[in-house]
């Protein structure tokens, strides 16, 4: 069965993380408790419940192996955050769910499992791939047996998260379903709508820009920005955060730590040079075990592998810098004539039954299907199936290991099925160039690392940094006198995740939530630093400071003071050519409005122009009124009435299609106001 469809199509997204991890961050919140008080288990509230971290955790936990299997390189923060976001999602629903009544019954599931028209999902995942059909006794068989002969039971609690996915999507279809039935657009509205669209209004203006006036002329008193402020206090809100300003001291290898590992790669150069399994040889010595073994010609070589092209079987170069830390030995293992490049074409194939489906293709093409058509139909290579898989000319190196000898050791016309980090291949080589003299190379690396007096040494440096300095005057004083960089964390919310260049900061930023300004941190570690931090500000949640955004709330103050003063010098002329003149500004032109675009040309986004423009009749002139950036009069020069239409049906139906596509989403807008999300995630993590 294709498991792996349902699970990427379920919209679930689950994190990676251990019993053990999630027993590290519990001891570790338990004893940052002081005085023996009880700890709050809570990772955040929906409508004033708390959501359990040890619930949340066993969700977490219920969800390992897909999410695993899903992708295994996943950022756990990355994931975590989704689970939230999906939990609260759910909480947030729940609620209007339970309220509306509205909810799915076991037959109503079974029906969308094996009833007359099962879920996309369910007829995707069993779908025969010969005929292109769903196969109703797969899903039976799977369903009465084969979930069940899995040993390690992944399979039925797979189904198990499956089918709840199928659950809460229902659900939400029903709720989304019934907002949307109550949305209605009247002829009425159909018709303002179609006319905001379609009359077209082309209009002259003289434009008196704000800045005209000197600032010095338009005084602002403190008052008036606080009193601005106040009247538009969701502006001007601030969650809240710290400010850090923190100096690095980086572990980097040393003189010593460099010759220690140039020494071990001549050490080790005679033993490899008589290892007979050169593969079992590079995994167990080489710091860099990835590194491919493949052919090269001649011409590919670089400088220090260049003279094992002619070197006999077994020689060994080196040890030579590769890249910045690290040394290398090169053996010559191989020598091949081998075709410079190949052209081939292949069917990838992912899902479970990728090895039998791939075998039954084989089969079909060898007895006379097209392998063109086969990969358009069956292909799970975007790049290639449109063009029947034909992958055109590449050289050797290019594709995966697998895939790569496949193609270049294998026979021209010749059907191959490879496995690979991919998936499973089904390959035909059709054309081949000139065979040339090619060299296979095996590589050992030896990275230079700081070793552990390289770390002790520069831990003292940054534990002397810390013991000398105890608040922020010290600090700058004492990375001035060690010519020591400092950085600066602003605005680091409790929920922050990430501070650039250092690896997983979390530490840090739960220390600023408890230091006092002023305060100097111990040292921590981040990877391949040490890190001495001062905490320099704290916000906390509300209104902003005026300090902090003046200069913004000036401008606008300031800009609607000088509004004011140009409207009462505007007014009663209603004449553009004098106002031109007297203002020296030129009379312009916009030829193409329509109310609901807001943008101008030749001004940009100006709501107030559109609606001034739109207010008068034909030849009339508007008052002066302020835009974004200037005071406006305008003059309508000529109206373009929208085409009559005798039936706003079509219309209508557009309009409440857009209005109920919305639905769902504003709905969940609303009630997570409503709702009162608390997220105390940064506790733990």
């Amino acid at each position: 069965m294709r498991l792996e469809s349902i699970r990427n199509r379920s919209g679930l997204l689950f994190v990676v993380i251990g019993v053990a991890m999630f027993a590290f961050i519990m001891m570790d919140l338990m004893s940052s408790q002081r005085g023996g008080a009880s700890v709050d288990l809570s990772v955040g509230e929906v409508y004033g419940e708390e959501i359990d971290v040890q619930e949340f955790e066993a969700r977490v936990q219920r969800q390992f192996d897909v999410q695993k299997q899903n992708n295994p390189n996943i950022e756990v923060d990355q994931v975590r955050n989704s689970v939230w976001t999906l939990l609260t999602r759910e909480l947030v629903f729940q609620k209007e769910y339970d309220a509306s009544g509205i909810s799915v019954c076991n037959e109503e599931l079974f029906d969308m499992i094996q009833g007359p028209d099962p879920y996309p999902t369910i007829k995707e995942s069993f779908t025969n791939p010969e005929t292109g059909a769903f196969d109703r006794a797969r899903l039976l068989q799977y369903l009465k047996e084969d979930m069940d002969n899995d040993p390690t039971g992944q399979a039925r609690a797979q189904w198990v998260q499956f089918e709840e996915a199928l659950y809460k999507e229902r659900l939400n279809r029903k709720y989304s379903n019934a907002i949307a039935k109550g949305l209605h657009v009247s002829d009425y509205e159909a018709a303002q709508s179609y006319q905001a669209q379609s009359e077209v209004r082309n209009v002259s203006y003289v434009a008196v820009a704000y800045r005209s006036i000197a600032d010095s002329l338009v005084p602002v008193t403190d008052n008036e920005l606080y009193d601005y402020m106040n009247a538009n206090s969701e502006n001007y809100q601030q969650d809240a955060s710290r400010t850090l300003e923190y100096v690095v001291f980086a572990v980097n290898p040393s003189k010593e730590d460099d010759a220690a590992a140039l020494d071990w790669a001549k050490d080790i150069k005679e033993d490899f040079a008589s290892a007979e399994d050169n593969e079992a040889f590079v995994r167990r010595y080489s710091d860099v075990t990835n590194t491919r073994m493949i052919y090269a010609d001649k011409e590919t070589l670089g400088v220090s592998t260049l003279p094992l092209f002619d070197a006999a079987v077994g020689t060994v170069v080196g040890p030579f810098q590769e890249g910045r830390n690290n040394y290398r030995l090169a053996k010559l293992v191989d020598v091949q004539n081998r075709p410079d490049s190949v052209k081939a074409r292949h069917i990838l194939l992912t899902d479970a039954n990728a090895q039998t489906t791939a075998d039954s293709l084989k089969n079909l093409i060898e007895q006379g299907a097209s392998f063109s058509k086969l990969a358009e139909s069956f292909s799970q290579d975007p790049g290639s199936a449109s063009s029947g898989g034909d992958l055109g000319w590449f050289p050797e190196g290019r594709m995966v290991a697998e895939f790569n000898e496949a193609c270049f050791s294998g026979k021209r016309g010749e059907l191959q099925v490879v496995a690979s980090q991919f998936g499973i291949h089904l390959i035909e080589v059709t054309k081949k160039s000139k065979s040339v003299k090619k060299v296979k190379i095996a590589f050992v690396d030896r990275n230079v690392v700081p070793s552990n007096e390289t770390y002790q040494g520069i831990f003292t440096q940054a534990g002397k940094f810390a013991a000398e300095n105890s608040n922020s005057e010290q600090f700058n004083q004492s990375a001035m006198d060690n010519n020591l960089s400092k950085r600066i964390a602003d605005n680091l919310l409790e929920s922050t995740q990430t501070i650039s260049g250092l690896d997983n900061p979390r530490q840090m930023i739960r220390w600023a939530y408890e230091a006092q300004v002023g305060q100097v941190s111990d040292v921590m570690e981040f990877g391949n630093k040490f890190v001495v931090a001062t905490l320099t500000q704290i916000k906390e949640e509300g209104m902003q400071e005026l300090e902090e955004v003046r200069a913004s709330v000036e401008a606008i103050v300031r800009n609607e003071k000088r509004a004011e003063m140009l409207i009462n010098q505007l007014s009663g002329v209603t004449d553009l050519n004098t106002l031109s003149s007297d203002y020296s500004v030129e009379v312009k032109t916009v030829e193409g409005m329509t109310f609901n675009n807001n943008n101008v040309s030749g001004l940009g986004e100006d709501p107030a122009f559109v609606g001034a423009a739109f207010a008068v009749p034909e030849s009339a002139v508007t008052a002066a009124f302020a835009g974004l950036n200037a005071v406006y009069v305008v003059r309508v020069d000529q109206v373009i009435t929208a085409p009559a239409i005798t039936d706003n049906s079509s219309f209508s139906q557009v309009s409440k299609i857009n209005l109920q596509s919305r639905a769902n989403n504003e709905a969940y807008q609303a009630l997570e106001d409503l709702a009162e999300i608390q997220d105390y995630r940064a506790k733990f993590y």
